[in-house]
């Protein structure tokens, strides 16, 4: 997500000479790591940050890939998806935060 200066959170800290993590997915995981960003890429935005993925972006999205997504799948994308729009919040916030000091 980038700021009014089109900077985003990793470009800032680069520029600060701190460190971002990198994201470490377990092989058996990936698959659901992929999914999860081509349900993200198909989301419309919100007003306000990204909204969760919802039960018929996630039917018309099986439909449209011919993917079989378990229940116990569908859980774990639902939760990424919650983590995702949390995680964006906040830096929405340090965003706020940032432009008015």
């Amino acid at each position: 997500m980038k700021d009014k200066d089109g900077e985003t959170r990793r470009e800032r800290n680069e520029s600060f000479e701190v460190e971002s993590p990198d994201v470490e997915v377990p092989e058996i995981g990936m698959f659901l790591w992929n999914w999860f960003w081509e349900l993200r890429e198909s989301s419309a935005p919100g007003f306000s940050g990204p909204p969760p993925i919802s039960n018929q972006e996630l039917v018309a999205w099986v439909s449209l890939t011919g993917n079989v997504v378990r229940r116990e799948e569908v859980k774990i994308l639902k939760s990424m998806s919650s983590r995702y729009c949390s995680e964006i919040d906040k830096e929405s916030e340090a965003i706020r935060a940032r432009e008015v000091e």
